[in-house]
């Protein structure tokens, strides 16, 4: 049977290597993104200081810091000022996360649109 000049068998499998070796970069790349991000974390600082936050990625508190002057605050006063704090400590994750994935994929792709929307949310 002839060969088409359409049909090239080994230029086919050439480009199916190509595509798998493309698909290969993309895995590693979106696991080293995923490390990075995994890596972050958000800080905030409240305007005297009396209170600094560090939350993960995810929004989870990783740390609390009160300073004495905290102590000195109202109950309910502290408990405003430690939700702002965290609040900021979040929003500065998002920043870093999104920061990674505009790095990696292009500032304002489509994966970085997604992260940042899903940021959103969980802040609302």
């Amino acid at each position: 049977m002839p060969m088409s000049a359409f049909y090239d068998p080994d230029e086919a499998l050439a480009r199916v290597e190509a595509d798998i070796a493309a698909a290969q970069e993309r895995a590693s790349a979106a696991q080293e993104v995923r490390a990075k991000i995994d890596e972050v974390r958000g800080v905030a600082r409240s305007e005297r200081g009396e209170v600094v936050a560090q939350v993960d990625p995810t929004g989870l508190l990783r740390d609390l810091e009160l300073s004495d002057a905290a102590t000195r605050l109202r109950a309910d006063a502290l408990s405003t000022l430690i939700v702002r704090t965290v609040r900021a400590a979040m929003q500065d994750a998002s920043r870093q996360a999104v920061a990674i994935m505009d790095d990696a994929f292009g500032a304002g792709s489509a994966v970085s649109r997604q992260l940042q929307d899903e940021l959103d949310q969980r802040m609302r």
